[in-house]
């Protein structure tokens, strides 16, 4: 159960700065195409009795001689750094998103609900398409146009947490859905938990929760969940 992996779970270890590379390798051909009459003479009639011509020669099809002169340049240049901070390659599931695409080009974050309704009043009004808000990447449904000029003003305020996960799954090192209709507000920022189940357990000991969950946030923002 997700109460007893809390618990219980270590504490996990941050991982070490990462190093990267960056290989440009650069290829440029170069060719040369030279025809040849379309048909081979046959050879000069001669006094002196010559052996004819191989067959090979000049019963296959005219055809084009290609002579190609290749040039292969690489260069490469490789750069590396370390940093003080993990850093990763691609960022994956950042974001608890809908698995389809708006009419924005974009996947839906928080389920289609109002950010600021459920920031500001706790309150799950479901959102309209024509009020769409993108930010970083995810399109956010607001009941108004009031309330989606709001969030275009101040994202960080109204946006939940975690990137709409569940606040509880974050804290153990995990990447669960975040239910609108489970969640709470805390110092003006909004955290969602998956069901009721857990957000009753939450609420038993919500400060050691949240800080548990700021704690291993960092560790796993860019990954994905199947690698949790």
């Amino acid at each position: 159960m997700l109460q007893q992996e809390l618990l219980f779970s270590p504490e996990p270890e941050i991982v070490p700065a990462h190093v990267f590379c960056l290989l440009i390798i650069q290829v440029s051909l170069k060719f040369t195409v030279q025809e040849t009459s379309d048909v081979h003479r046959l050879p000069d009639a001669s006094p002196v009795r010559q052996a004819p011509s191989p067959p090979s020669l000049w019963l296959q099809p005219p055809k084009k001689e290609i002579e190609m002169s290749r040039t292969i340049t690489l260069s490469a240049m490789v750069m590396a750094a370390a940093i003080a901070t993990a850093m990763p390659a691609a960022a994956e599931d950042e974001y608890n998103v809908s698995t389809g695409i708006t009419t924005a080009g974009v996947p839906l974050g928080l389920h289609g609900v109002d950010a600021v309704a459920l920031t500001t009043l706790n309150a799950v009004a479901e959102g309209d398409a024509q009020y769409t808000v993108v930010e970083d990447g995810v399109a956010y449904y607001f009941a108004s146009e009031d309330s989606a000029n709001k969030f275009k003003a101040n994202p960080a305020m109204y946006a939940p947490q975690y990137g709409g996960f569940c606040a509880y799954a974050v804290a153990l090192g995990k990447k669960f859905d975040g239910d609108p209709q489970y969640a709470d507000i805390v110092d003006g920022k909004l955290y969602l938990f998956v069901n009721a189940e857990i957000f009753e357990k939450y609420k038993k000991d919500s400060k050691r929760i949240l800080a548990k969950a700021e704690r291993t946030w960092p560790r796993i923002e860019h990954k994905a969940v199947g690698d949790l």
